[in-house]
């Protein structure tokens, strides 16, 4: 699957565009993660990696809401929210399927990350960014998601490392997907739908061409 990155500034999207490509980017975020810690030696064992995953992902939509919040209005907020966390929770039911087997994958991610939302909202962003406090939280879920071996050092790993870089690639993804000309809801996309005049009963922007219908050697004069 390809999701754009990026879009043109005078586009209009939906806060379920918006979602979308956000939820696509911050698997693809936390799929980079694995492989980081992977490579600095870390052991996530088969059973582990979900766990880990939705540490992650439940991480990088807290971002998201800090980060649209002087952004969006309150209720466009809480819907890319919502709609971020339940794309989200599908992305983690199929792949959790597919390597685990059936589930009840996606009401687990949901349960999961309505827990953490609310753990979340004792810590605070500084400077536009999670404070220490903050990754300290996140690093602490994924010690506890992670073989005991290795968990000596992972709270340093993530508070130094891995959160501040899983939060400024979704801090790029956000400022990138949201600097569009306008967002609307799926309702008022709609309507606009409904509302369009069909492009072959606009009137012509056109003053400098004449057309002449008259047969079918006719030229444009």
């Amino acid at each position: 699957m390809r999701v754009k990155s990026t879009w043109h500034k005078t586009q209009v999207k939906t806060i379920d565009d918006i979602a979308g490509a956000l939820a696509f980017n911050a698997w693809r975020i936390t799929k980079n993660q694995l492989t980081d810690l992977i490579n600095e030696a870390y052991v996530i064992e088969k059973e582990q990696v979900f766990n880990v995953i939705q540490e992650y992902l439940c991480y990088l939509i807290q971002c998201v809401d800090r980060l649209t919040f002087d952004i969006l209005d309150a209720k466009k907020r809480q819907e890319l929210i919502i709609a971020l966390a339940k794309q989200s929770a599908d992305y983690y039911h199929e792949n959790k399927g597919e390597r685990i087997g059936p589930g009840e994958h996606w009401q687990e991610f949901i349960q999961t990350y309505n827990s953490r939302s609310q753990d979340y909202s004792d810590y605070a962003f500084q400077d536009g960014e999670p404070n220490y406090l903050f990754m300290r939280y996140f690093g602490e879920k994924v010690q506890q998601a992670m073989t005991v071996v290795d968990d000596k050092w992972i709270i340093q790993q993530m508070v130094e490392i891995q959160a501040p870089k899983a939060f400024k690639a979704v801090q790029k993804s956000v400022n990138d997907l949201v600097a569009v000309k306008q967002i609307i809801s799926k309702e008022e996309k709609v309507t606009q739908k409904k509302n369009k005049v069909p492009r072959s009963k606009r009137e012509s922007t056109r003053q400098d061409i004449a057309y002449n219908n008259k047969s079918s050697s006719d030229h444009i004069v």
